[in-house]
């Protein structure tokens, strides 16, 4: 009996030798905060107009990054500018920041160029990461960016829902610019969508706005029922005008721009940006402690809130299903 507890008793004093040796290798092994001398340098950086980077700012703020004590926030807006856009870029970089926040896609454009030396992280939204060249792939990016982009499989989404809108539809036209870096993987995705719920997706590319209405009517003259508008600065910008010409030819229009929906169109899956700037001030922690956004997955866990537009159905003479309704996170009456 004495020779079993001497036993026992030297186990325990060998595991009392051995625990602090493994977690001192466990501490070895687990990614150490990165060392840091003042405030956290963030640069924030939109094609458009300032407004989306206070949504992101006040989460950060809730996390402990107070503007002007631990954080400082240098910031540009390209006013849709691509030249002005891009020297802001290599301005934002040349200020030596621990971190870009990058907002649409021409601007990641800008900073994928500016930090190719650098490689300064960068945490983003973007339509099309991937159709854009600034990730290799959405569960491991291989790059400085990562971010959140749209819920898989949108324009699936837009070709459901003008099918159970419009029974018996017979196509659905495209409008679309593919001189915008998401345009053609959205146009690819749309066809695939046709191709898989049996309705032909018409191609109606739009280079310059004085041809929207022309392209709009010649969807209507196809015999479509509807069309989706595609991502593209021009397209945005001219939203509601898109959405009274919609009602105007008779169609139902589709996008991710609620603009367009309050023009005259019937539905919009716009972006979660309240949701996904929010998560990513969590993904923007993680980095600035030693994370390597390379290995962050892109978030695209966000439902793109829907949108409907019943005062347009009921101009269309559009009786809509109640499930549909029922999906919908708001609606215009």
């Amino acid at each position: 009996m004495r020779k079993m507890a001497r036993a026992a008793w030297g186990m325990l004093a060998a595991l009392a030798i051995l625990l602090p040796g493994q977690q001192a290798m466990a501490a070895e092994q687990a990614p150490a905060p990165r060392a840091h001398a003042g405030p956290y340098r963030i640069g924030i950086i939109t094609y458009a107009n300032f407004g989306l980077e206070k949504i992101v700012k006040r989460a950060l703020a809730q996390r402990g990054y107070k503007e002007g004590v631990n954080v400082v926030y240098e910031s540009r807006a390209g006013l849709r500018d691509k030249e002005a856009t891009k020297r802001y870029a290599r301005e934002i970089v040349a200020w030596k920041p621990d971190l870009i926040i990058s907002l649409m896609t021409n601007a990641h454009v800008a900073v994928q160029e500016a930090t190719k030396d650098t490689h300064t992280p960068v945490v983003f939204w973007s339509a099309d990461p991937l159709e854009t060249g600034i990730i290799k792939s959405y569960r491991k990016p291989g790059t400085n960016f990562t971010g959140f982009s749209y819920e898989p499989f949108t324009q699936d989404l837009e070709v459901r829902l003008l099918k159970l809108a419009i029974p018996g539809i017979k196509c659905i036209g495209h409008l679309y610019n593919h001189t915008y870096a998401p345009a053609p993987g959205t146009v690819r995705n749309l066809v695939r969508a046709g191709q898989l719920m049996g309705v032909p997706i018409k191609l109606h590319e739009v280079l310059d706005e004085s041809r929207i209405e022309e392209q709009i009517a010649a969807i209507s003259a196809e015999g479509c029922g509807g069309f989706v508008v595609g991502p593209h600065e021009m397209l945005n910008r001219n939203g509601q005008k898109i959405g009274q010409l919609a009602l105007k030819y008779h169609l139902a229009a589709v996008s991710i721009q609620t603009s367009v929906t309050e023009g005259g169109g019937l539905a919009a899956y716009s972006p979660p940006f309240e949701q996904g700037w929010t998560a990513m001030a969590d993904v923007i922690d993680r980095i600035l402690k030693g994370a390597d956004p390379a290995t962050i997955p892109i978030a695209r866990r966000f439902k793109s809130p829907l949108l409907l537009n019943l005062k347009a159905a009921r101009e269309l003479g559009l009786k809509l299903p109640p499930e549909l309704i029922d999906e919908a996170d708001d609606v215009i009456e």
